[in-house]
């Protein structure tokens, strides 16, 4: 009677063992907990205060839950104007597809995409830049408010109170030069209204 007793301890204790030894193999095995991801980087090119010229900071922007967020290396080094910086992110901005994009940046997350124009950022005239957002150009002023909505497909800058826009026109390339065509052409005031028709494409 001592013999069957013996044999079902011996064999619940090697089940038991035995048990042990797999989830100990299973935890050693297991895929390790990933590392939390890197948050993304860009560099950018930006008019430094020391030498009066156009340098490179590699580490200029990170990207956090999909917006911008400018690093304090960048204020130390870029010369402001009118408390504006200019930063020109192209690697960030080829890299999702878009068309070059240049910022004017008034502090970490407060910035505004402005036109890529002439080798730079486009500039103010008449107090007022040109923005592309959503693929469509609109107006901003110097606090970055928008102060004509992006709603054309071109637009030139102010001029005498006016500025050339066009809607529904395409661009066209045409050996090394890329022109506009078709659309409907007309000016506009400073508050967005439509002043004068142009019979015939510019461009």
């Amino acid at each position: 009677m001592v013999a069957p007793f013996v044999m079902t301890r011996s064999m619940e204790m090697f089940r038991i063992i035995t048990a042990a030894l797999l989830m100990a193999a299973s935890f050693a095995h297991a895929a390790p907990v990933p590392a939390p991801a890197a948050t993304p980087t860009y560099r950018c090119s930006y008019w430094d205060k020391a030498g009066d010229s156009v340098e490179t900071l590699e580490t200029c922007v990170e990207v956090r839950d999909g917006k911008l967020v400018f690093l304090p290396a960048l204020f130390e080094k870029t010369h402001d104007v009118d408390g504006m910086s200019w930063v020109g992110l192209y690697d960030y901005t080829r890299e999702a597809g878009l068309l070059d994009v240049d910022y004017y940046v008034r502090g970490p997350d407060n910035y505004l995409p402005v036109l890529h124009y002439d080798n730079g950022p486009d500039w103010f005239v008449e107090g007022l830049v040109r923005s592309r957002q959503n693929g469509k150009i609109g107006f901003w002023d110097d606090s970055f408010k928008n102060r004509i909505p992006a709603q054309f497909d071109y637009a030139g800058q102010f001029k005498g109170g006016k500025a050339l826009v066009c809607t529904g026109c395409t661009p066209q390339r045409e050996g090394e030069h890329i022109t506009l065509v078709g659309g409907e052409w007309y000016y506009i005031d400073k508050s967005g209204q439509r002043v004068s028709e142009v019979k015939s494409a510019p461009f």
